[in-house]
């Protein structure tokens, strides 16, 4: 699935990794997470091989935000708390803020109590995935992967995103995933794949005017 693929994650930095459908990108973060061992190559973390650490300590260090996220049937609250069960307000109210849910839930009858429905059911697109990357935040990762979390999401909703992951900047390391440029002007760097292979790389606005 992948050929000679060199990519480098700096910390505190966010790193796109662009392509099309079969490019390749959703086999490298299965990769980073443990899921498939590669038969060739190494995947080092700060200059160790990946192989040497706990894997679930490593997990357990990542926050994951996919396309379609399922949030449980129960409430706002209880979604977070399955995310990190030592979660205090202050937490909550924080990531709140941080994916642009805070107004949004400070305007429901029951608030933090409020009951989701069937994997979210009851809220929109957007507001389904601005929970989830607080739910995703709450548990103080040092990684966020967003995998194509806004490529279904309407314009305003993938700004209020966009708007999130700006103030994220500097503070932990974000790996991006999409299949379009234009959802990832924020990214420090992006590896643009074709048919498992690195075929551009380097800054949005060098590419941009490729």
């Amino acid at each position: 699935a992948l050929k000679n693929i060199n990519i480098k994650l700096e910390k505190g930095k966010m790193t796109a990794i662009v392509g099309g459908s079969g490019s390749g990108k959703t086999t490298i973060i299965d990769l980073l997470l443990g899921l498939y061992e590669q038969e060739n190559g190494t995947i080092n973390i700060d200059g160790h091989n990946m192989q040497i650490y706990n894997l679930e300590s490593f997990r357990n260090k990542i926050g994951y935000v996919p396309q379609d996220s399922q949030l449980f049937k129960s409430s706002i609250y209880e979604n977070f708390i399955w995310s990190n069960p030592d979660a205090s307000m202050n937490d909550i109210n924080r990531v709140c803020k941080m994916a642009n849910i805070d107004k949004f839930i400070e305007n429901l009858p029951e608030k933090l109590e409020t009951q989701l429905g069937d994997g979210g059911v009851r809220l929109s697109g957007g507001q389904r995935q601005r929970i989830s990357l607080a739910r995703a935040l709450i548990r103080n990762p040092d990684i966020l992967i967003l995998d194509e979390a806004t490529s279904s999401l309407d314009t305003r909703s993938e700004k209020l995103i966009q708007n999130s992951i700006e103030k994220l900047s500097g503070k932990i390391t974000i790996i991006c995933i999409s299949h379009r440029l234009s959802t990832i002007k924020n990214a420090d760097y992006v590896y643009v794949l074709n048919e498992g292979k690195i075929s551009e790389e380097g800054s949005y606005d060098v590419l941009i005017k490729m």
